[in-house]
């Protein structure tokens, strides 16, 4: 293929998928995706996450209680979410009380 023949959208794409900032996104959006299954069906309703950064999760909870058992499940969720992504993804998570509204 010469420089000057036409490249399929489809190629473009599928390039910056793999490879571009947008890999990071889809990739962490696989913890918004499967976040049930990560933290479990009674604790999902009571936390969410709001962001991964420099290999951190950053996670809400609507109570010092949750927070507390969210943190003692840390190691675990760290580990469901790196399951899930099939790579290290994250490794330290940070947790937070929800501002209320």
């Amino acid at each position: 293929m010469s420089s000057n023949d036409p490249i399929k959208a489809g190629d473009v794409l599928a390039k910056l998928v793999k490879t571009g900032p947008i890999a990071k996104s889809l990739e962490h959006a696989q913890v918004w995706e499967h976040w049930e299954e990560i933290v479990g069906k009674q604790m999902a309703p009571h936390c969410k996450p709001v962001w991964v950064r420099d290999m951190t999760l950053r996670i809400e909870a609507d109570s010092a209680v949750h927070m507390n058992k969210l943190a003692y499940r840390q190691w675990d969720i760290i580990k469901r979410v790196n399951r899930i992504a099939k790579k290290e993804l994250i490794s330290d998570i940070y947790i937070v009380l929800m501002e209320e509204t």
